[in-house]
Protein backbone atom coordinates (compact mmCIF):
# COMPACT_ATOMS: atom_id res chain seq x y z
CA UNK A 1 0.00 0.00 0.00
CA UNK A 2 2.62 2.26 0.80
CA UNK A 3 4.81 1.42 -2.50
CA UNK A 4 1.60 2.20 -4.21
CA UNK A 5 1.26 5.92 -2.29
CA UNK A 6 4.60 6.80 -2.79
CA UNK A 7 4.19 5.65 -6.97
CA UNK A 8 1.35 7.55 -7.32
CA UNK A 9 3.03 10.93 -5.56
CA UNK A 10 5.79 10.36 -7.53
CA UNK A 11 3.86 10.49 -10.96
CA UNK A 12 1.94 13.38 -9.54
CA UNK A 13 5.02 14.73 -9.14
CA UNK A 14 6.50 13.77 -12.58
CA UNK A 15 3.46 14.97 -14.45
CA UNK A 16 3.30 18.30 -12.67
CA UNK A 17 7.32 18.92 -13.30
CA UNK A 18 6.93 18.15 -17.10
CA UNK A 19 4.03 20.59 -17.28
CA UNK A 20 5.97 23.30 -15.62
CA UNK A 21 9.04 22.44 -18.34
CA UNK A 22 6.79 22.48 -21.18
CA UNK A 23 5.04 25.95 -20.15
CA UNK A 24 8.04 27.48 -19.50
CA UNK A 25 9.66 26.41 -23.27
CA UNK A 26 6.19 28.13 -24.89
CA UNK A 27 6.96 31.47 -26.22
CA UNK A 28 5.26 34.45 -23.97
CA UNK A 29 2.73 36.08 -26.00
CA UNK A 30 3.81 39.64 -24.26
CA UNK A 31 7.21 39.38 -25.40
CA UNK A 32 6.93 39.44 -28.83
CA UNK A 33 9.48 41.13 -30.80
CA UNK A 34 9.31 44.72 -32.05
CA UNK A 35 8.74 45.51 -35.46
CA UNK A 36 10.13 47.75 -37.53
CA UNK A 37 8.47 51.15 -38.92
CA UNK A 38 8.71 53.58 -41.36
CA UNK A 39 7.37 56.12 -39.14
CA UNK A 40 10.03 58.33 -37.44
CA UNK A 41 9.06 59.71 -33.88
CA UNK A 42 10.21 63.51 -32.90
CA UNK A 43 10.28 64.97 -29.06
CA UNK A 44 7.65 67.74 -28.89
CA UNK A 45 9.41 70.41 -28.19
CA UNK A 46 12.79 69.47 -27.84
CA UNK A 47 11.54 66.00 -25.79
CA UNK A 48 10.49 68.10 -22.61
CA UNK A 49 7.59 68.83 -21.00
CA UNK A 50 6.56 70.31 -17.94
CA UNK A 51 3.43 67.96 -17.36
CA UNK A 52 4.96 64.60 -18.54
CA UNK A 53 8.39 65.10 -18.39
CA UNK A 54 9.00 66.89 -15.65
CA UNK A 55 12.78 66.52 -15.10
CA UNK A 56 13.52 68.26 -18.95
CA UNK A 57 12.68 71.62 -19.64
CA UNK A 58 11.04 72.22 -23.17
CA UNK A 59 13.70 73.13 -26.31
CA UNK A 60 17.11 72.86 -24.08
CA UNK A 61 19.69 70.15 -25.06
CA UNK A 62 19.01 68.16 -22.12
CA UNK A 63 15.98 67.61 -23.06
CA UNK A 64 17.04 66.91 -26.57
CA UNK A 65 19.81 64.31 -25.66
CA UNK A 66 16.92 62.25 -23.43
CA UNK A 67 14.48 62.58 -26.37
CA UNK A 68 17.51 61.01 -28.44
CA UNK A 69 17.84 57.55 -26.38
CA UNK A 70 14.17 56.86 -27.53
CA UNK A 71 12.89 58.92 -30.25
CA UNK A 72 14.47 59.42 -33.90
CA UNK A 73 14.67 63.71 -33.26
CA UNK A 74 13.08 65.67 -31.99
CA UNK A 75 10.40 69.24 -32.75
CA UNK A 76 11.82 72.58 -31.64
CA UNK A 77 10.08 75.85 -31.91
CA UNK A 78 12.12 79.15 -32.92
CA UNK A 79 11.76 82.45 -32.09
CA UNK A 80 13.90 85.58 -33.22
CA UNK A 81 15.20 88.50 -30.41
CA UNK A 82 15.64 91.83 -31.10
CA UNK A 83 19.38 91.21 -32.20
CA UNK A 84 18.60 88.85 -35.14
CA UNK A 85 19.69 85.69 -32.78
CA UNK A 86 17.65 82.56 -33.17
CA UNK A 87 16.18 81.50 -29.93
CA UNK A 88 14.28 78.24 -28.81
CA UNK A 89 11.09 78.88 -27.03
CA UNK A 90 7.50 77.79 -26.93
CA UNK A 91 5.66 81.01 -25.35
CA UNK A 92 4.56 83.86 -26.57
CA UNK A 93 5.87 85.09 -22.43
CA UNK A 94 8.97 84.20 -21.18
CA UNK A 95 7.26 85.68 -17.73
CA UNK A 96 4.96 82.23 -17.63
CA UNK A 97 8.01 79.51 -17.10
CA UNK A 98 10.46 81.93 -15.76
CA UNK A 99 11.94 81.20 -12.23
CA UNK A 100 11.77 84.58 -11.03
CA UNK A 101 8.40 86.93 -10.87
CA UNK A 102 8.63 89.42 -14.31
CA UNK A 103 6.10 91.14 -16.19
CA UNK A 104 5.09 89.98 -20.07
CA UNK A 105 8.32 90.02 -21.60
CA UNK A 106 8.65 88.45 -25.07
CA UNK A 107 11.32 87.33 -27.29
CA UNK A 108 10.93 88.89 -30.35
CA UNK A 109 10.96 92.49 -28.21
CA UNK A 110 13.95 91.51 -26.19
CA UNK A 111 17.87 91.76 -26.74
CA UNK A 112 20.07 89.20 -26.17
CA UNK A 113 21.59 90.48 -23.06
CA UNK A 114 17.82 89.81 -21.53
CA UNK A 115 17.18 86.73 -22.74
CA UNK A 116 20.75 85.25 -21.54
CA UNK A 117 19.81 86.24 -17.92
CA UNK A 118 16.47 84.60 -17.58
CA UNK A 119 16.20 81.20 -16.02
CA UNK A 120 13.32 78.87 -16.83
CA UNK A 121 11.82 76.90 -14.05
CA UNK A 122 9.58 73.63 -13.67
CA UNK A 123 8.52 71.91 -10.48
CA UNK A 124 12.06 69.73 -11.13
CA UNK A 125 14.37 71.63 -13.17
CA UNK A 126 15.70 74.98 -14.06
CA UNK A 127 17.66 75.58 -17.23
CA UNK A 128 18.47 78.87 -19.22
CA UNK A 129 17.07 79.82 -22.84
CA UNK A 130 19.06 77.83 -25.61
CA UNK A 131 20.32 78.97 -29.05
CA UNK A 132 19.12 77.15 -32.35
CA UNK A 133 22.75 78.04 -32.94
CA UNK A 134 23.75 75.46 -29.93
CA UNK A 135 21.37 72.24 -30.51
CA UNK A 136 22.97 73.28 -34.29
CA UNK A 137 26.30 72.22 -32.64
CA UNK A 138 25.34 69.16 -31.03
CA UNK A 139 23.63 67.84 -33.86
CA UNK A 140 26.65 68.52 -36.44
CA UNK A 141 28.97 66.61 -34.19
CA UNK A 142 26.55 63.64 -33.86
CA UNK A 143 27.84 60.09 -35.69
CA UNK A 144 24.43 59.84 -37.30
CA UNK A 145 22.53 63.61 -37.11
CA UNK A 146 18.91 62.89 -35.89
CA UNK A 147 15.85 64.63 -37.31
CA UNK A 148 15.28 68.23 -36.32
CA UNK A 149 11.82 69.71 -36.54
CA UNK A 150 11.83 73.20 -36.35
CA UNK A 151 8.47 75.38 -35.48
CA UNK A 152 8.58 78.75 -36.74
CA UNK A 153 6.34 80.56 -33.91
CA UNK A 154 4.26 83.21 -35.17
CA UNK A 155 1.49 83.62 -32.99
CA UNK A 156 2.46 86.95 -30.91
CA UNK A 157 -0.18 89.66 -30.29
CA UNK A 158 0.18 92.16 -33.34
CA UNK A 159 0.92 94.88 -31.27
CA UNK A 160 3.97 92.96 -30.60
CA UNK A 161 4.87 92.16 -34.22
CA UNK A 162 3.30 95.75 -35.76
CA UNK A 163 6.11 97.89 -32.85
CA UNK A 164 9.10 99.64 -35.26
CA UNK A 165 11.68 97.67 -33.81
CA UNK A 166 10.34 94.51 -35.92
CA UNK A 167 8.16 95.98 -38.95
CA UNK A 168 5.49 93.59 -38.75
CA UNK A 169 5.85 89.71 -39.67
CA UNK A 170 6.48 90.44 -43.36
CA UNK A 171 10.01 91.81 -42.72
CA UNK A 172 10.46 89.52 -39.59
CA UNK A 173 10.28 86.53 -41.27
CA UNK A 174 12.38 87.82 -44.57
CA UNK A 175 15.46 88.22 -41.21
CA UNK A 176 14.64 85.30 -39.71
CA UNK A 177 15.54 83.50 -43.33
CA UNK A 178 18.42 85.52 -44.01
CA UNK A 179 19.76 84.47 -40.44
CA UNK A 180 19.27 80.53 -41.09
CA UNK A 181 20.82 81.23 -44.25
CA UNK A 182 23.83 81.81 -42.31
CA UNK A 183 24.10 78.59 -40.54
CA UNK A 184 21.80 76.11 -42.01
CA UNK A 185 24.24 75.63 -45.23
CA UNK A 186 27.08 74.55 -42.43
CA UNK A 187 25.19 71.18 -41.47
CA UNK A 188 26.14 67.77 -42.68
CA UNK A 189 22.83 66.59 -43.42
CA UNK A 190 20.17 69.41 -44.34
CA UNK A 191 17.83 66.36 -45.42
CA UNK A 192 17.01 66.42 -42.08
CA UNK A 193 15.96 69.02 -41.24
CA UNK A 194 12.34 70.20 -41.38
CA UNK A 195 10.95 73.61 -41.19
CA UNK A 196 7.42 74.18 -39.73
CA UNK A 197 5.71 77.57 -41.28
CA UNK A 198 2.43 78.86 -42.75
CA UNK A 199 4.42 81.82 -45.01
CA UNK A 200 4.54 80.62 -48.45
CA UNK A 201 7.05 83.48 -48.72
CA UNK A 202 9.51 82.50 -46.42
CA UNK A 203 8.95 79.45 -47.81
CA UNK A 204 10.16 80.28 -51.48
CA UNK A 205 12.81 82.74 -49.42
CA UNK A 206 14.14 79.18 -47.71
CA UNK A 207 14.09 77.23 -50.91
CA UNK A 208 16.24 80.09 -52.77
CA UNK A 209 18.52 80.68 -49.87
CA UNK A 210 19.07 76.93 -48.73
CA UNK A 211 18.48 74.68 -51.10
CA UNK A 212 18.11 70.90 -49.62
CA UNK A 213 15.91 72.31 -46.35
CA UNK A 214 12.40 71.30 -46.61
CA UNK A 215 9.36 73.07 -45.22
CA UNK A 216 6.13 71.90 -44.14
CA UNK A 217 2.88 74.15 -44.40
CA UNK A 218 1.76 74.20 -40.63
CA UNK A 219 -1.92 75.61 -40.74
CA UNK A 220 -5.42 74.36 -39.03
CA UNK A 221 -7.59 73.62 -41.63
CA UNK A 222 -9.25 70.55 -43.10
CA UNK A 223 -6.51 68.06 -44.42
CA UNK A 224 -7.39 68.00 -47.95
CA UNK A 225 -7.58 71.90 -48.23
CA UNK A 226 -3.85 72.16 -46.31
CA UNK A 227 -2.61 69.44 -48.76
CA UNK A 228 -4.00 71.23 -51.75
CA UNK A 229 -2.70 74.49 -50.05
CA UNK A 230 0.65 73.14 -49.66
CA UNK A 231 0.94 71.97 -53.44
CA UNK A 232 0.06 75.19 -55.19
CA UNK A 233 2.86 77.09 -52.88
CA UNK A 234 5.61 75.10 -53.19
CA UNK A 235 5.80 73.62 -49.54
CA UNK A 236 7.74 70.22 -49.37
CA UNK A 237 5.12 68.36 -46.94
CA UNK A 238 2.17 69.62 -44.10
CA UNK A 239 2.18 69.41 -40.66
CA UNK A 240 -1.38 68.65 -39.17
CA UNK A 241 -3.12 68.04 -35.50
CA UNK A 242 -3.47 64.29 -35.34
CA UNK A 243 -7.19 64.56 -34.05
CA UNK A 244 -7.63 66.61 -37.11
CA UNK A 245 -11.57 64.73 -38.24
CA UNK A 246 -10.78 64.80 -42.44
CA UNK A 247 -7.40 62.68 -41.66
CA UNK A 248 -7.20 59.13 -42.89
CA UNK A 249 -4.86 56.69 -44.04
CA UNK A 250 -5.96 57.27 -47.63
CA UNK A 251 -5.82 61.02 -47.78
CA UNK A 252 -2.25 60.96 -45.99
CA UNK A 253 -1.21 58.25 -48.86
CA UNK A 254 -2.59 60.64 -51.20
CA UNK A 255 -0.32 63.51 -50.19
CA UNK A 256 2.79 61.33 -50.00
CA UNK A 257 2.13 59.84 -53.56
CA UNK A 258 2.30 63.78 -54.54
CA UNK A 259 5.64 64.42 -52.62
CA UNK A 260 4.85 65.76 -49.86
CA UNK A 261 6.20 64.92 -46.10
CA UNK A 262 3.32 64.59 -43.11
CA UNK A 263 3.82 65.10 -39.91
CA UNK A 264 1.17 64.57 -37.25
CA UNK A 265 1.11 66.26 -33.44
CA UNK A 266 1.03 65.69 -30.73
CA UNK A 267 -0.59 62.10 -29.88
CA UNK A 268 0.95 61.31 -26.43
CA UNK A 269 -1.47 58.14 -24.93
CA UNK A 270 -0.79 54.56 -26.58
CA UNK A 271 -4.46 54.58 -27.36
CA UNK A 272 -3.65 58.14 -29.63
CA UNK A 273 -0.38 57.19 -30.58
CA UNK A 274 -1.62 53.11 -32.15
CA UNK A 275 -4.35 55.67 -33.89
CA UNK A 276 -1.88 57.92 -35.44
CA UNK A 277 0.73 55.22 -36.43
CA UNK A 278 -1.55 53.11 -38.27
CA UNK A 279 -2.26 56.43 -40.61
CA UNK A 280 1.51 55.86 -41.56
CA UNK A 281 3.00 59.42 -41.62
CA UNK A 282 6.61 60.01 -42.02
CA UNK A 283 7.16 61.76 -38.52
CA UNK A 284 4.90 61.76 -35.22
CA UNK A 285 5.87 64.57 -32.65
CA UNK A 286 4.84 63.59 -29.13
CA UNK A 287 5.59 64.06 -25.70
CA UNK A 288 5.56 60.38 -24.80
CA UNK A 289 9.58 59.67 -25.08
CA UNK A 290 8.21 55.72 -24.54
CA UNK A 291 6.17 56.06 -27.87
CA UNK A 292 7.89 53.01 -29.84
CA UNK A 293 7.98 50.69 -26.82
CA UNK A 294 4.59 51.25 -26.05
CA UNK A 295 3.52 50.41 -29.74
CA UNK A 296 6.54 47.56 -29.68
CA UNK A 297 8.23 49.39 -32.58
CA UNK A 298 12.04 49.92 -33.10
CA UNK A 299 13.41 53.40 -34.05
CA UNK A 300 14.09 54.37 -37.27
CA UNK A 301 17.07 56.66 -37.13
Amino acid sequence: MRHSTYFRFGYLFLTLALWSLLFSCQKDPETTPPVESNVKFLGHKGSGSSSINPAYIENTLPAVQKGLETLSGVELDLQMSLDGTLWLFHDTNMATSSCSPMTFKTIILSSDADISKIKICTSKAQERIWRLSEILSYWNQAANPFYLSIHIKLDFPADSMNKPAIGGEALYLAKMADNLAKILPSVKAPGKIILEVYDATFCKRIHQLIPGIKVCLIKEVTFPKQVSDALALGYDGVSCIFSESTLSAAEIAKAQSNGLLVQLWTPDSKAELDKTHNLLPDFIQTNNLNAPSDLNLIVKK
